[in-house]
C-alpha cells in the first residue's frame, strides 16, 4: 500500500459520500478502490472488518472509521426486511432515518441509519452508518429497494478493542488491550507483594516483655468526692 503522510484522513462528509462516491458506485464509474466493495459484508463480525478492509482498500484508515460499498441488502424488492446476523451477534436499529440534504440548495439526497452491533444480548463499542441513495436522482429506480448498492461505514469508540477474532485465528475473542492490562495486573501485584516481604524482613525482631511488670491493681483507685462550699450560712453539697 502506497504511504501517505502523517496525518492523512480520510473523512469525506455526509453530503459528499452520498452525492458524490455512492452516486459514482451506482452509476458505475470507478472511483480507484478508495471505498472498496464487500459482497458478504453483513456475514462478517464487526472485528473482522478492519483487517478484512486493509487487504482491498488503496487508502489507510484511522483506526476508528472505516468504509464500505455492499450490494443491496433487503431481502425481497419493496421489503425493509435486512438480515443482519452475525456469527457472534447482529446489528441493530437505533433511530429511524435520517435525511442527508445538501448544504445549499437542501435538496434531499439520501437517508442515514445508524446501528449498533450486539455480541449475544451485550452492547458494544461498534456502530455503523448505513447511507442510502434517493431513488428520485436516479433513471430507471423507483425505490431505495433496487438500487443495487448501499455505503456503509463502521465505526469503532475508543473504548472498544481490536479483538483477534475467532473468525481468523481460531483462538479465543480477546483483545489487546485487555491481554495488556492483565499482564499489568499481575507484575503490579507480584511488585507489591515483594515490597511487602522485604519491608517485613527489615523491621527488628520482636523481643518479649520482662516479667517485672508493675502491678496495677496495688495502686489506689481514685474516688471523686462532693465539694461542700461555706458561705457562713450553713453547709450545702451539690
Amino acid at each position: 500500500m502506497e504511504r501517505y503522510q502523517v496525518g492523512f484522513r480520510f473523512l469525506p462528509t455526509e453530503e459528499e459520500l452520498v452525492n458524490n462516491y455512492l452516486m459514482s458506485k451506482v452509476l458505475g464509474h470507478n472511483d480507484g478502490g478508495v471505498i472498496p466493495e464487500l459482497e458478504d459484508f453483513y456475514a462478517h463480525d464487526p472485528w473482522d472488518l478492519p483487517r478484512l478492509y486493509q487487504k482491498i482498500s488503496n487508502i489507510p484508515s484511522d483506526g476508528l472509521d472505516w468504509y464500505f460499498f455492499c450490494p443491496s441488502p433487503y431481502l425481497a424488492q419493496n421489503s425493509e426486511r435486512v438480515k443482519r446476523q452475525t456469527r457472534s451477534g447482529k446489528w441493530k436499529i437505533t433511530c429511524q432515518r435520517d435525511n442527508i440534504k445538501t448544504r445549499d440548495t437542501k435538496a434531499l439526497i439520501g437517508t442515514k441509519r445508524i446501528l449498533v452491533f450486539y455480541n449475544g444480548r451485550a452492547k458494544t463499542g461498534w456502530v455503523m452508518h448505513e447511507y442510502h441513495m434517493n431513488p428520485k436522482l436516479l433513471n430507471g429506480y423507483s425505490s431505495a429497494f433496487q438500487i443495487p448498492y448501499i455505503l456503509c461505514r463502521l465505526k469503532r469508540k475508543p473504548s472498544e478493542g481490536l479483538d483477534i477474532s475467532p473468525s481468523f485465528e481460531g483462538g479465543s475473542s480477546v483483545t489487546d488491550d485487555t491481554a495488556a492490562a492483565s499482564q499489568h495486573e499481575w507484575t503490579e501485584d507480584t511488585d507489591q507483594e515483594s515490597s511487602f516481604q522485604a519491608t517485613m524482613e527489615s523491621l527488628p525482631p520482636l523481643q518479649t516483655l520482662a516479667d517485672n511488670l508493675p502491678n496495677y491493681n496495688s495502686y489506689r483507685s481514685f474516688v471523686p468526692q462532693p465539694c461542700v462550699y461555706d458561705d457562713g450560712q450553713g453547709d450545702d453539697s451539690w
